[in-house]
């Protein structure tokens, strides 16, 4: 059963030894491959062959790249030539072709030398807000006042504001204003502080230049508009100015929104954004884009008490109006509405006097009419469309 260990050791030397004896045989010369003679030397004309065309190739292509290099040369000469002959020309045209003093005094008919002895005046009103406290407003005076309304007649009103900016602007309420956000999942609010203050007088002069107005123009225009560093809460120019001034702020935020499928508006200082669906993490990254957008134009957006995120379940009320399924005024404002003019019709005393009920129902009608979306042609019925057989005629 078991072998001898003497024989058991001779079998694994002689098995050691075989193994050592194949290695060196696989290691000698007689375990070589012969090499065939035909094929060894077809694949070395083969490679010559490759190898001489690709030398050949390389050359003719070093050729043709030195031909072909200085005529790309001078077409790129060329055409950087022309570009800064372009831009040359355009900048002449920018600091040649601008509007100066002289074309200011012939739009508001008032002479260069009184423009510049006019001096600004306003003085300085206090009004108590809606939801407590004061806010102070900066009136010019009659004269100052007067010179205002011609550049708002003559000089801003041809101008573009960006179509977001509801406020201010002809044509345009606060029904347009919350009409963009009916039935959206969301609607972000955020306010600006001290909105016409902030907006700096730098950049008022800045938005001149960049018109077309010359440097003494621009800081005319200037100073007839602005008031302590900003923008004078009271002067007639300050809400269109601020609209013309703040176009490139509303068109970064608006094209941030519209990526992300939401929508955007603001009415003066009231920023409000929607979207069709809630997310959380998109609504986060949009008030952070906007804060930091907002402080590069100089403005601070509130962070607590004004700064409200509101859901389809709550009531979404976008300038006052709300805005969950249509355009509309509060519920407790119509109910208090119809409860005067109930007094009115029975007892003729009511909190609200019958000329002042009739602006109510004005701005009713005007909400109705600019939130309803526009009728189409084909649903108006034609002038000449007889009565259907057997009816009266009437809807």
């Amino acid at each position: 059963m078991f072998r001898r260990p003497g024989r058991v050791a001779a079998s694994a030397e002689s098995d050691v030894d075989l193994i050592y004896r194949f290695a060196e045989n696989r290691s000698s010369k007689a375990w070589q491959p012969q090499a065939n003679p035909f094929v060894c030397r077809f694949m070395s004309d083969r490679t010559a062959f490759i190898f001489s065309i690709c030398v050949i190739a390389g050359f003719a292509l070093l050729i043709a790249i030195e031909k072909i290099r200085p005529i790309l040369f001078a077409r790129n000469q060329r055409r950087h030539a022309e570009r800064r002959a372009a831009q040359a020309k355009q900048h002449a045209e920018r600091f040649t072709n601008r509007y100066t003093v002289f074309e200011l005094s012939r739009r508001l008919g008032i002479s260069p030398g009184e423009l510049e002895k006019n001096k600004p005046a306003y003085r300085h009103v206090s009004i108590p807000k809606q939801r407590g406290g004061t806010r102070t407003l900066a009136i010019p005076h009659p004269e100052l006042k007067e010179i205002q309304r011609n550049l708002l007649r003559h000089v801003f009103r041809s101008l573009r504001s960006h179509p977001c900016a509801t406020a201010f602007e002809p044509r345009r309420s606060i029904a347009d204003n919350a009409a963009a956000h009916v039935g959206q999942a969301v609607v972000v609010k955020m306010d600006i502080v001290d909105y016409f203050p902030s907006t700096q007088a730098s950049r008022v002069k800045a938005y001149f230049c960049r018109i077309g107005w010359d440097l003494g123009a621009a800081t005319l225009l200037m100073r007839l508009t602005t008031h302590e560093g900003g923008l004078p809460q009271g002067a007639p120019t300050s809400p269109r100015l601020s609209n013309l001034i703040n176009y490139v702020m509303d068109a970064q935020i608006e094209r941030w929104v519209a990526y992300r499928k939401g929508t955007y508006t603001r009415y003066a200082d009231d920023i409000t954004i929607s979207f069709p669906k809630d997310y959380p993490k998109r609504i986060r990254g949009t008030i952070q884009h906007v804060r930091r957008v907002a402080k590069r134009h100089g403005y601070t957006i509130h962070t607590r008490g004004k700064l409200r995120v509101v859901r389809q379940h709550q009531q979404q009320r976008v300038t006052g109006l709300v805005v969950n399924d249509r355009v509309n005024l509060t519920r407790a404002k119509r109910r208090w509405l119809r409860a005067v003019e109930h007094r009115l019709r029975t007892t003729g005393k009511a909190s609200l006097t019958r000329e002042q009920l009739d602006g109510w129902r004005a701005l009713q009608r005007m909400i109705a009419q600019q939130a309803a979306p526009p009728r189409r042609t084909a649903d108006l019925p034609e002038p000449d469309t007889p009565p259907a057989p057997g009816g009266s005629g009437r809807g």
